[in-house]
C-alpha cells in the first residue's frame, strides 16, 4: 500500500507547488530597484515616462527594508499613494501608488545619498513624471528628482540642481502647452 501512496503524494505535492508558486509571481517590494538613470533634458524626461500627473500626497507610507546598504545607512523602499488630481499623458486611475528608494537612519541634507534615494514624497501637490515599475502595479519617478515638480500657487517648482528650467514657474496648463508639442 505504501508503494502506491508515496508516489501519489509527491506528485500531489508538486503539483501543489507549481500552482502556488506561478513563474510570473510579482517580486516583493523589497526586492524592486527604482530606475536612477538621469534624463538629459525635459523632452527626455516627457518621452520616458508611462504617466505624467498632478496629483496628491500625504506622508503615510510603507516601508520595506531591502538587504542593501550604502555608507550612509540601510537602503529602504517606500510605496506611498498618490491621489490623482489631472492627467497629462498616459491613462491612470484615480490612485497610484508610488515606489521609492531612501536611506535610514535619514542622512544629513548635505549627504550626497539623498539625491540617489530620496525616499517619500512630503506631504503636497506635486507634478510628477512616473514610470510603469515591471511585473507590478506600482510607479517610479522618472530621473529620481528630475520628475518631481512641487506645486506652490498654482506653479511648479524646479528643485534646485535637479529639475529643468523649462518646466519651473509655469502653469499646469503652460506645461501641457509644452508637453504636447513632444512627440515619440
Amino acid at each position: 500500500m505504501w508503494k502506491k501512496t508515496i508516489p501519489l503524494l509527491l506528485a500531489f505535492l508538486l503539483i501543489a507547488a507549481f500552482i502556488a508558486i506561478p513563474a510570473s509571481a510579482a517580486p516583493e517590494v523589497a526586492d524592486l530597484q527604482v530606475d536612477q538613470t538621469r534624463m538629459k533634458d525635459w523632452k527626455e524626461l516627457t518621452l520616458r515616462c508611462d504617466l505624467i500627473v498632478v496629483g496628491l500626497t500625504d506622508e503615510r507610507h510603507q516601508r520595506f527594508p531591502t538587504t542593501k546598504r550604502v555608507p550612509s545607512g540601510r537602503l529602504v523602499n517606500y510605496v506611498q499613494t498618490v491621489q490623482i488630481e489631472r492627467v497629462i499623458k498616459g491613462s491612470a486611475p484615480s490612485r497610484v501608488q508610488l515606489l521609492s528608494t531612501g536611506v535610514e537612519p535619514l542622512p544629513d541634507a548635505s549627504d550626497p545619498a539623498n539625491l540617489s534615494y530620496p525616499g517619500p514624497l512630503g506631504e503636497g501637490q506635486y507634478l510628477l513624471f512616473l514610470k510603469k515599475v515591471n511585473r507590478t502595479d506600482l510607479y517610479s519617478i522618472v530621473g529620481l528628482w528630475q520628475g518631481v515638480y512641487p506645486l506652490y500657487e498654482g506653479k511648479t517648482v524646479s528643485l534646485r540642481g535637479q529639475g529643468f528650467a523649462e518646466l519651473n514657474q509655469r502653469t499646469i496648463r503652460q506645461v501641457e502647452n509644452k508637453l504636447r508639442n513632444v512627440q515619440r
